[in-house]
């Protein structure tokens, strides 16, 4: 019931707004979309990270587009809950990289309790903001391009993640097609998340 609320939040703080942030404006003579198309975007946005925050992977995988997933989604969800629940070797058994997201994203392992604390960080609300149209690349179908944002807390730290999304309409559905960390350099231009999803 918190999740509906906090999107329903979202969703009207988008329409009050106009659907734009100070930070990242479009640089095209027309308005990005039209008010229900960014709405949308933005709601599927928000629903896809929560759903990468709480590690539920067949959210995630039906989420994704199919070139996003690289197959179908129960073969999404075969591959990543494997990973997921497979222990991880201590560092003296393997020199191995961590596992890794298509995305590139460093997959956590579960949560479980230590005598120092949490060996997985709890995570804040999601907020979404900025969603600007943007183009087709080799790799990717044009869509919207949004930024999401939250706090990544330690019993002895907090840090914030800011992410760009594309959110692309296909199949009568908005799906997830790229995510990419929204880098300090991006930060200093003035269109952090088509930045972002340009340069990934």
């Amino acid at each position: 019931m918190r999740r509906t609320t906090a999107g329903a939040a979202v969703i009207a703080a988008v329409v009050v707004t106009g659907c734009s942030s100070g930070s990242e404006k479009s640089t095209d003579s027309k308005p990005d979309r039209d008010q229900a198309t960014t709405v949308a975007a933005v709601a599927a946005a928000q629903r896809y990270q929560q759903a990468v925050n709480a590690q539920d992977w067949k959210r995630i995988c039906a989420m994704r587009t199919e070139r996003y997933r690289d197959g179908t989604v129960q073969q999404c969800i075969e591959e990543n809950t494997e990973k997921e629940t497979t222990a991880a070797p201590s560092p003296s058994e393997s020199t191995d990289p961590p596992l890794r997201r298509a995305d590139g994203t460093v997959i956590p392992g579960r949560q479980k309790a230590t005598h120092s604390g949490p060996e997985r960080a709890k995570t804040g609300a999601v907020n979404v903001t900025g969603p600007i149209s943007v183009a087709a690349s080799d790799d990717h179908p044009a869509g919207v391009g949004v930024r999401v944002q939250y706090q990544v807390i330690w019993p002895d730290s907090t840090t914030t993640s800011r992410k760009a999304l594309r959110v692309v309409h296909q199949g009568g559905r908005w799906l997830i097609d790229q995510s990419e960390d929204i880098a300090a350099t991006d930060e200093t231009h003035g269109h952090p998340v088509r930045d972002a999803l340009t340069r990934g």
